[in-house]
């Protein structure tokens, strides 16, 4: 084991002149980190600290792999070639365990999509398209092939509280249809994205999908060998560039997505 006299020289210097921004969201029985028609969130009590067991604490979760801030791996929506079903593809092949951890890490470019908030009708999302996108690459810049782009529509800083609260992030206009969903992108947007070389997305709402049609932007994007990082969340204390973003998921063999502890290092 390293001790702190073998420090990489100037690796303690370096990191602190950077502020580490945590952009996951709480996860609890009473959040809603889960999505509505799936299984929800447990945790109970196994054992807490007296018993023949030993003097520990510990629980028990029941969890579905999309909960919380997680991420989707191109399984998760794409089969695999054998099974002959539509937009089957060898992407289909890759669950967690085999997408490197690096295409998790990297420069993170945040694009603005606030503006889009409230522009659809009831139980609908407004859409993130492809010339919604080239338009802020002309004000902001052009993404570039290994950027992770981060789509800020603020959905889970203004929505993601305790229940009852909570369920304006998804209930409501999931199932009730009560108000307009998260802004999210088309199947244009993400292919365009996946032209310029972009490996992950990530978004800081219930799902990359929007509510008409949550499997397009998931079909063009994972089929492409893509991943998505869903229900993050300050990412308005984020720059447009200049973030180092990392999400590190549970390595869960043959899955469909994990869940796991999302962050971002910027210059103090």
């Amino acid at each position: 084991m390293m001790s702190n006299e073998e420090t990489p020289v100037g690796l303690k210097d370096l990191l602190s002149q950077y502020k580490i921004i945590d952009l996951s969201v709480m996860v609890s029985d009473d959040y809603p980190c889960y999505w509505p028609t799936i299984m929800g969130y447990h945790a109970s009590d196994w054992h807490k600290y007296d018993g023949w067991r030993g003097n520990f604490f510990t629980r028990y979760l029941i969890i579905e792999e999309h909960t919380g801030t997680h991420f989707d791996s191109p399984a998760h929506f794409i089969p695999r070639p054998e099974t002959g079903l539509p937009h089957a593809s060898e992407a289909g092949k890759i669950t967690v365990e085999k997408v490197p951890v690096d295409q998790l890490i990297g420069p993170a470019v945040v694009v603005d999509c606030r503006s889009l908030r409230d522009q659809a009708e009831p139980g609908m999302s407004p859409i993130i398209t492809k010339n919604f996108i080239q338009e802020w690459e002309s004000n902001n810049g052009v993404l570039q092939a290994g950027d992770i782009v981060l789509l800020h529509t603020g959905w889970t800083t203004d929505f993601y509280r305790p229940f009852p609260e909570g369920l304006k992030f998804g209930w409501d206009v999931v199932i009730e249809k009560k108000a307009p969903g998260w802004p999210a992108p088309d199947g244009e947007a993400m292919f365009y994205l996946g032209s310029l070389g972009i490996r992950a997305v990530g978004v800081d709402s219930g799902s990359m999908g929007p509510l008409q049609n949550d499997a397009e932007p998931h079909w063009a994007g994972l089929g492409q060998g893509m991943v998505f990082i869903e229900r993050l969340v300050n990412l308005e204390i984020l720059p447009t560039r200049g973030t180092f973003f990392l999400f590190l998921p549970i390595k869960i063999e043959g899955g469909s997505g994990a869940p796991g502890r999302a962050i971002a290092v910027i210059p103090k």
